[in-house]
């Protein structure tokens, strides 16, 4: 039995409103946990993220296995879409300061840069999907890479049965979890084990209620807020599905859970991080409706359901961050010294400082 507009709109805010204050309460936020391998050398929130997303696995595989979905939506794989779309995305989270779900959650807690950001994200999201920028999404998305006439899956490209793939990664990556050092905390929030606990569960509860409602798929981002701006932009109700009432959830969420810690207060960007905040939100924006996902539907949501669209666009997710934290925080001497020389041309006789 498929729910009303009513049952989407509870559905989706109670879901939301449990993922809003996991993900704050947790510090979840994928450009952190990327940045912070690289940056200061610690795997705690991609430890969380690695955690949530066996869990999710673990229960989505299982409820197909008993057959309780009829059938799911898997992305499907465009090559250049995925690569491209992956790394721009990667590079303007690192650039905004914020991954898709960590802007949400951190708008809840009074940041306007990251308000600025999620707007950028909004905007740029609809422009590559309808707007002057699709045709560039167009472009990137004439490729696309069938299994047996189906969205490919890590699976259905070996032909084995899902928990053939399922149980090897568990073990391989659970075991990297437990060889780990001790879980230490971000901030005042949870754990790594508790976070990924709970939103690893808060993910099988996206699949289970999103498919109530009609919606053949688990948490997402990207599509709930091109789903608001385009309601915005267009006055089409159409639109307002589970995804986006999971979104207003997902603000109320954080801000209880900012509220309850007094960790919410209003900080205005200084000048430089607006413009990081408005180029990267629109990175993101632009990414993510590329690749069709952002860092929730694909390297969390997607890979439960073993997606190759979505291993590839989150490994092109990684490399852009990486790409970018490198360049913005520990850029090599060659890029240094082209700096300093494009400075000194700009500027005759200016210091490189």
């Amino acid at each position: 039995m498929i729910v009303g507009f009513t049952g989407k709109l509870l559905l989706g805010l109670i879901v939301g409103i449990a993922l809003g204050y996991a993900l704050q309460r947790g510090r979840f936020c994928v450009n952190t946990a990327f940045r912070d391998v690289v940056f200061v050398k610690d795997s705690t929130l991609l430890r969380a993220w690695a955690f949530a997303g066996l869990v999710q696995l673990i229960g989505v595989t299982a409820l197909r296995s008993i057959g309780y979905f009829e059938a799911i939506d898997i992305p499907p794989f465009f090559l250049g879409a995925s690569i491209v779309g992956g790394f721009v995305f990667g590079t303007g989270m690192v650039i905004a300061g914020g991954c898709a779900s960590g802007t949400c959650y951190r708008v809840s807690e009074g940041m306007l840069g990251s308000l600025m950001a999620f707007i950028m994200f909004g905007i740029t999201a609809v422009a590559t999907d309808v707007g002057f920028l699709s045709p560039i999404q167009d472009a990137l998305r004439t490729v696309r890479v069938d299994v047996n006439g189906a969205p490919a899956t890590i699976d259905g490209a070996l032909g084995v049965n899902t928990w053939m793939v399922a149980i090897p990664l568990v073990l391989i990556v659970g075991f990297w979890l437990l060889k780990g050092r001790k879980a230490t905390y971000h901030s005042q929030g949870w754990t790594w084990p508790i976070t990924g606990a709970v939103i690893g569960l808060v993910g099988i509860a996206g699949w289970i209620t999103s498919t109530a409602t009609g919606r053949s798929f688990g948490l997402s981002i990207t599509g709930p807020i091109r789903a608001w701006f385009r309601f915005f932009f267009e006055g089409d109700s159409s639109y307002l599905d589970w995804g986006a009432f999971l979104l207003v959830g997902l603000f109320i969420g954080a801000y209880v859970g900012a509220k309850l810690y007094a960790e919410r207060k209003l900080r205005v960007p200084k000048p430089d991080r607006v413009l990081h905040s408005l180029i990267g939100g629109a990175l993101m924006g632009f990414g993510a409706q590329i690749a069709g996902g952002c860092n929730i539907g694909h390297s969390f949501t997607g890979m439960s359901v073993l997606s190759v669209a979505s291993l590839v666009t989150t490994v092109s997710i990684v490399l852009g961050g990486w790409t970018a934290v490198t360049i913005m925080f520990a850029p090599p001497k060659w890029l240094v010294s082209l700096k300093t020389s494009v400075r000194r041309t700009l500027v005759p006789g200016r210091s490189a400082a």
